[in-house]
């Protein structure tokens, strides 16, 4: 196996799950110049009413190295988004078992965005019992040999994941409305599947 290098993303993709489930060790990197609209600050998750994207708002500034990043709290996007979490998963099969422990990172009031970002990676592993060493950048390379690269993979805004990745299907919510959706966010996968996402990525 070999390791790979990551963004650092906001409750990420399954895709994103499945590169560190196959990787020997991974680095996520934090001194590249911040991209708006990605998974850096946002994520999907399904819903009635279809995908709903949530966003983290962030304090603008000329300084736009991401680990300079800050969280915006002026206003009450936690609870709004604890909310949106609560309304779309509050029915599935394990929301009561990973629901706490889910949004925990939320309530700690990280002041940089790779922080909180960390706090979920590190939450989401534990629940999925993915045990790897987690690494991050010291300075920015423009180019790694013997790593996987999908920094510029998941950097895309309209299409941030692997293409040629399809994980398994499983029972989602609204599944009368929708047809399956993929690589919503990890909390898709593990509030239908519970201990057994880990299968399916």
């Amino acid at each position: 196996m070999k390791s790979c290098i990551l963004i650092s993303s906001y409750y990420a993709p399954t895709s994103y799950f499945a590169c560190i489930k196959e990787a020997s060790e991974v680095l996520i990197e934090l001194h590249e110049n911040y991209q708006r609209q990605t998974i850096r600050n946002r994520c999907h998750i399904l819903t009635a009413n279809g995908i709903q994207t949530l966003s983290i708002p962030i304090v603008h500034s000329s300084d736009k190295r991401f680990f300079n990043i800050r969280i915006d709290y002026s206003t009450p996007w936690v609870s709004k988004q604890i909310q949106a979490i609560r309304s779309a998963y509050g029915k599935t099969p394990y929301f009561l078992y990973y629901f706490d422990e889910l949004i925990s990172p939320l309530s700690q009031r990280y002041e940089f965005l790779w922080q909180l970002n960390e706090a979920i990676l590190h939450t989401c592993l534990k629940i999925l019992k993915i045990e790897k060493k987690i690494s991050y950048t010291q300075h920015y390379l423009h180019s790694y040999k013997d790593i996987d690269d999908y920094r510029n993979t998941f950097s895309k805004k309209k299409h941030p994941y692997i293409h040629n990745y399809k994980g398994k299907i499983y029972f989602q919510a609204f599944n009368d409305r929708y047809p399956f959706v993929y690589e919503l966010s990890i909390l898709d996968l593990l509030f239908n599947t519970g201990n057994e996402a880990n299968q399916y990525l």
